[in-house]
């Protein structure tokens, strides 16, 4: 009987490992909730998130002027209001701003959705779940931020694997990570090209990550930039690997055999299932 060389059989045993590495399915996170389906970051939108499987959720968040953190991706509420209201959200109390029908401009069954503060979507996570904290403004948030999490945290400890920070702003990522080093906290990148190149160059993400204190990347899916070098080299980094957003299956199958971490996506149930 020939018995195969040492050599052979450890290869053998890296490319099994890397065979199975390839075919685990990454978190699903759903975009602003369920927002292909629902009005982005409303309570309905984050509902119907948990109640299509999602392993998590992303919302943007702002401060108002009076000091509440709240759900909404843009700086004004143009977009969610149908055009009705342009309410610049820092200039803006609480109230003014949950007087605001944020439904009807997706879908009139959606009529009387209100902008939701943190705490609402926060205490609706589930168990086991995850919540991706989009922060939206600047370090003046962190205040009011750990005056939100901080008791529930206290109260259930368990929440520091459920929460993630990120943010554009390595100011903000730096901060949250001194703030709570036991929560991850993701610097985002997103791309373009100038002259014929993709912009940043790779090396300046990394440095951004290094000055952020960050835990991981959430970055654009652009096929062109993210390839397994790069992340290779989050990996040698201890960095974790995220992406957004994607909504069809190719491109999820795609980044999941890199080895992302979580894709974020309008379109959680359609995802998850085109990864089965």
């Amino acid at each position: 009987m020939n018995f195969p060389s040492p050599l052979i059989s450890v290869l053998f045993f890296f490319s099994v490992l890397i065979s199975l590495a390839s075919s685990e399915t990454p978190l699903i996170i759903a975009h602003r909730g369920a927002s292909g389906a629902a009005p982005e970051n409303t309570i309905e939108a984050f509902n119907l998130a948990w109640k299509l499987g999602a392993d998590g959720i992303e919302g943007d968040f702002h401060l108002t002027n009076d000091g509440y953190i709240v759900a909404i991706h843009d700086a004004d509420t143009g977009k969610v209001s149908g055009g009705k209201i342009k309410l610049v959200v820092k200039k803006s109390n609480l109230k003014e701003l949950q007087d605001i029908d944020v439904g009807s401009w997706k879908d009139k069954k959606y009529s009387g959705a209100r902008i939701p503060t943190l705490e609402q979507v926060v205490d609706l996570v589930p168990d086991g779940k995850k919540i991706f904290i989009e922060i939206k403004c600047g370090t003046e948030i962190m205040a009011p931020l750990i005056k939100v999490l901080d008791q529930r945290i206290k109260e259930r400890p368990e929440m520091t694997n459920q929460i993630s920070f990120i943010a554009f702003d390595y100011h903000v990522i730096k901060a949250c990570r001194k703030q709570w080093p036991k929560i991850e906290a993701n610097f985002l990148e997103s791309y373009r090209k100038i002259k014929g190149a993709w912009m940043p160059q790779q090396n300046d993400v990394f440095q951004t990550l290094k000055m952020s204190l960050a835990s991981g990347l959430g970055t654009q899916a652009n096929e062109e930039v993210i390839d397994s070098g790069f992340v290779k080299r989050l990996r040698k980094g201890e960095l974790s690997f995220h992406c957004w957003t994607i909504n069809e299956i190719k491109q999820a199958r795609h980044f999941r055999d890199l080895g992302v971490d979580s894709i974020t996506t309008d379109f959680p149930k359609k995802i998850r299932e085109g990864l089965k």
